[in-house]
């Protein structure tokens, strides 16, 4: 087959020009020596598919600095070309919009070209898992998950992205990208890329063990910024949540009633409760609904002394949430509220609307 091959070809003579098969080692017309046909170069031969750490480091940090060159150009060169057509400064949104821009160039030429600067300069390119770029979405995704963690950490972050994901970095598991070698054979970049291993075992584990330390953080934080501050700030919110607290036996009297009658107390006698009760947990009077069983408690003190407490003669509003009678009936909770208590002088689990339905 290659010496059909050979004889199909043609070797053009370099001095009278005549067309020879490539076959002949002289020419057939002045008889003077032919040179040997170059051999075809085996391409792609011994090149690595998945390119080195410190390779794909060197790519990065060359994306880098080309993505904050292009972000001050971009935004540099919009400036003057709008101060030149429009003589008036450049409004901010545009100026970012052009910084944006250089911001995700990288991904862009990832996505619609050969691949970023540093890709093409250390001959790597981003494909997908069948050897395809990877197009918009994906690059975009990519490059705002890799810069931020790789460039802030790179050695210990390296490190940390090989027990979790072997050769792959985090970014790339996440956008579903491989990067390659741009001189490695095609179909030794779609064996490599399929034996690549997604994630490990230890991967699996530390992301579940790191998600459960930022839900657990997300809670701490969030308690801090509803309960914390305003406990510590305001003295008022301490008083209604210990008044909340010591109301809770009379709830459960009502809860008992509810229970075993089916309605709503209407008296003190009905719950058992005598007012010498309420006054030694700090009130005064307790109102009852019987038609949707609102408590209403009045807080011991004068309200116009001069040192009465700022919560004297207000209330507690308490609204009864029944439980569907599928599930046993009831009463399932109480909604706390105030109809005369600012709301920044309650805490986080007193602040329902309860106090409209007050009797």
């Amino acid at each position: 087959m290659n010496g059909n091959q050979n004889k199909t070809r043609i070797m053009q003579c370099p001095q009278c020009n005549w067309q020879n098969p490539a076959s002949h080692t002289q020419c057939f017309s002045c008889h003077a020596p032919l040179p040997a046909p170059a051999a075809p170069r085996a391409a792609h031969a011994n090149v690595p598919v998945i390119p080195g750490i410190w390779s794909r480091l060197a790519a990065s940090g060359a994306d880098a600095a080309t993505m904050i060159a292009a972000m001050f150009a971009f935004a540099w060169a919009t400036s003057l070309s709008y101060q030149a057509l429009r003589e008036q400064p450049c409004p901010q949104a545009l100026t970012l919009a052009a910084g944006l821009l250089g911001l995700l160039l990288p991904a862009l030429m990832d996505a619609w070209g050969a691949g970023s600067p540093g890709k093409l300069l250390f001959k790597q390119r981003v494909v997908k898992r069948d050897g395809q770029s990877p197009g918009l979405l994906r690059s975009l995704w990519r490059h705002l998950m890799k810069f931020p963690l790789n460039l802030a950490l790179p050695g210990v972050f390296h490190h940390i992205q090989q027990a979790m994901f072997g050769e792959r970095a985090m970014h790339n598991w996440a956008a579903g990208t491989y990067v390659v070698s741009s001189r490695a054979d095609p179909r030794a970049i779609l064996a490599a890329v399929s034996q690549t291993r997604s994630i490990t075992g230890a991967g699996k584990f530390l992301l579940f063990a790191a998600g459960a330390v930022v839900l657990v953080l997300a809670g701490f934080v969030l308690a801090a910024l509803t309960l914390g501050p305003r406990d510590a700030d305001n003295p008022v919110v301490a008083d209604v949540r210990h008044l909340d607290r010591v109301s809770q036996p009379v709830r459960m009297l009502a809860e008992n009633h509810y229970r075993g009658t089916g309605r709503f107390a209407a008296t003190l006698q009905d719950l058992g409760v005598t007012r010498e009760s309420l006054a030694s947990s700090g009130f005064s009077n307790l109102e009852l609904n019987p038609v949707n069983g609102v408590l209403r408690f009045t807080i011991a003190g004068p309200a116009d002394a001069n040192d009465a407490s700022p919560l004297a003669g207000k209330h507690l509003v308490y609204l009864p949430e029944l439980r569907a009678e599928r599930k046993g009936g009831g009463i399932r909770r109480w909604q706390c509220g105030s109809d005369d208590i600012a709301v920044s002088d309650r805490h986080y689990g007193c602040r329902h609307a309860a106090g409209a339905a007050a009797p």
